[in-house]
């Protein structure tokens, strides 16, 4: 399957709001993992049936409701239903395609971002789809797999020693959202090290070099069509007005787009950086080149004299009174030989070599 574009032909030609799953399914069933807290308490479990999702909500707590698996479209129109979704947002959710967005509604704020890692396997970025409903008190979560993205959250929240046991869903929007983009520099800076290692070895004009150089360019281009929307939804974040959003939480969202920020930066100096390493090493080669083609230029020029006076010499003429002359063949090629210095002492004057 593609990496930059999906396969929508099972979409083609159908309704807006349909639930048609676009990408790769990655786990066999949906799993369903609730968190329920306040500043005093906390509880975890897994519900036995998606009603027991829609009771998990109070307004004396929060819940967070964390889906694994988006390929079950009857599931996903389940808690449409629930939460009260649109079903043109639904679409957005079941496509992994989707270009990372904010929008909101009168009950919800809605997220599509993507997280990314790189994997030791294959030594390539994947890419996963991460879905946000935002209520007033819960928020959903709806990701392609079960990997641990959050699992940091987790722990604060059990440990309860932090501000998100206290504040509000939009807080804990928030806090997701830092976190894929701490995730975002992490994996970038990885990368880095690995492009900054690679480009010790442009001067060695290696095949494995520029192969190497191509893959870090693709994968950074990879990174770069997911990761640079996010800009824009953290724009859009800070710029909302909606009452789900708490004032206290405006400051932190203001920290979120200069994290989101620097992580943009980082994507395009590295871009740019493998650019120039690619650049610079097809450069170097087509000056190996030259440098090899101008020797034999030299060459080639010092014997063009050399092998004229030589044809010269070998013409079948009946009378070359040099050839009589006893020390003829000693003065040729002290003669060839003067030829050769003048030359080369010109060549070398002339800072050609």
């Amino acid at each position: 399957m593609a990496r930059f574009l999906k396969d929508r032909q099972k979409s083609q030609g159908a309704a807006p709001g349909s639930l048609i799953f676009i990408g790769q399914q990655k786990i066999e069933h949906p799993i369903v993992h609730i968190t329920r807290y306040s500043s005093d308490e906390i509880k975890e479990y897994t519900p036995d049936s998606i009603e027991e999702i829609q009771t998990s909500i109070s307004n004396d707590h929060i819940a967070w409701i964390n889906v694994a698996g988006l390929h079950d479209t009857e599931f996903i129109a389940q808690l449409g239903k629930i939460f009260n979704i649109s079903p043109l947002i639904l679409e957005d959710i079941v496509n992994t395609d989707q270009r990372p967005r904010f929008s909101e509604e009168n009950e919800h704020l809605y997220v599509i971002a993507k997280s990314f890692y790189i994997d030791k396997g294959d030594n390539k970025v994947h890419m996963e789809q991460i879905s946000i409903i935002v209520g007033a008190h819960y928020l959903l979560t709806i990701q392609e797999t079960s990997r641990e993205y959050f699992k940091d959250i987790r722990k604060r929240l059990i440990e309860g020693k932090t501000r998100i046991r206290t504040l509000g869903s939009d807080y804990l929007c928030y806090t997701l959202l830092d976190t894929l983009v701490d995730s975002y520099i992490i994996n970038l800076e990885k990368l880095g090290t690995a492009i900054e290692e690679e480009g010790k070895n442009i001067f060695l004009t290696e095949s494995d070099t520029i192969k190497e150089l191509y893959y870090f360019k693709t994968e950074l281009s990879y990174i770069r069509k997911n990761v640079r929307p996010f800009k824009e939804i953290s724009y859009r974040f800070i710029n909302c007005d909606s009452p789900i959003i708490n004032e206290r939480t405006y400051i932190y969202l203001r920290d979120l787009d200069d994290l989101v920020l620097q992580a943009q930066e980082a994507i395009e100096i590295y871009y740019t950086m493998v650019s120039d390493q690619i650049n610079l090493f097809q450069t170097n080669v087509s000056n190996k080149v030259n440098d090899v083609m101008k020797v034999l230029t030299i060459f080639s020029t010092i014997f063009i004299p050399l092998t004229f006076i030589a044809g010269i010499y070998g013409m079948n003429f009946e009378y070359i009174p040099e050839l009589h002359y006893r020390p003829a063949y000693f003065i040729l090629w002290g003669i060839m030989i003067v030829i050769t210095v003048i030359m080369l002492f010109y060549f070398k004057r002339k800072k050609w070599f």
